[in-house]
């Protein structure tokens, strides 16, 4: 029998829209959006300056043009990654991939009026169970595995980059670890945003993922938002019951019916009503 992973306890939460959150209920799926549709339009870009400016300038080390070589190929959607070759897959080489960076962005604050204005006004906050998110998402990482999924990217996002720029270079190039340079640099670079957006107080869980392993249980869909079609990755089985813990209605939200329609589809799907709750910010 299997010992359980204990995951950190980590009070996450979404701030998302009505229809969203319907859309979670009703398909019991979670959706992670290609990274350069983000509302940060220096996603991944502005760590990966930082880091080109300090690298440039020791470029005569070998392994520092590793790590430029790597930056330049994740800049244009690439990453070198081992994969299994044979019949059932019994060796592994590397191999360069075009890839996708899907993001789940969470907040660590709860009921918090700048969120709700950015990203929810007419929408709602989910709270999900950590535990139970880590173990989905571990869980489908291990089952694709055999397919090229690197490991997830997951923390704190970062606003102070240039605090810790140093310091993880020192790291990388002592170690020298050739066959993580790409998971190093992703894994870093992803949790950095500009300090423009530190009232977020993200949490985000990243998904490196190529497109010819879409399967019964991923999907690529797409999302209208204005006038910009949003690629996003849908995850299929995703465990409402155990991960979703509490919603809570945006302030700006008035209507009465909002609440009442929420806790119909909540019953339906075996999940208590109660849950739902309003939001505690008074606003006129």
């Amino acid at each position: 029998m299997m010992t359980e992973i204990k995951y950190p306890e980590i009070d996450l939460y979404h701030y998302t829209s009505i229809e969203s959150l319907m859309s979670i209920l009703q398909n019991e799926t979670i959706r992670l959006t290609d990274y350069r549709f983000l509302n940060d339009t220096q996603e991944l870009s502005y760590a990966l300056a930082w880091l080109k400016s300090i690298l440039q300038s020791r470029s005569e080390d070998d392994f520092v043009k590793k790590l430029l070589i790597a930056i330049e190929n994740i800049e244009h959607g690439k990453i070198e990654r081992l994969k299994g070759v044979g019949e059932n897959l019994p060796y592994v080489h590397n191999s360069l991939c075009d890839v996708k960076y899907y993001i789940l962005s969470l907040s660590q604050s709860f009921d918090d009026l700048p969120m709700w204005r950015m990203y929810a006004k007419n929408g709602c906050c989910i709270k999900f169970n950590s535990q139970k998110m880590y173990e989905f998402f571990y869980g489908f990482r291990d089952a694709n595995l055999k397919n090229g999924v690197t490991n997830l990217i997951n923390g704190k996002v970062n606003y102070h980059v240039r605090n810790e720029l140093e310091d993880r270079i020192k790291l990388w190039c002592s170690l020298k670890n050739e066959l993580m340079i790409y998971d190093d640099i992703l894994r870093f670079c992803l949790l950095i945003k500009s300090p423009s957006f530190s009232f977020e107080h993200e949490y985000r869980i990243g998904i490196p993922f190529e497109d010819q392993y879409l399967n019964k249980n991923c999907s690529k869909e797409f999302f209208l938002s204005g006038t910009t079609i949003r690629p996003q990755l849908e995850l299929k089985n995703f465990p409402i019951r155990d991960i979703v813990e509490e919603i809570t209605i945006s302030p700006f939200v008035t209507s009465e019916l909002t609440k009442i329609g929420m806790q119909e589809l909540l019953a339906s799907k075996g999940i208590s009503p109660s849950i739902v709750k309003l939001s505690n910010v008074r606003i006129r």
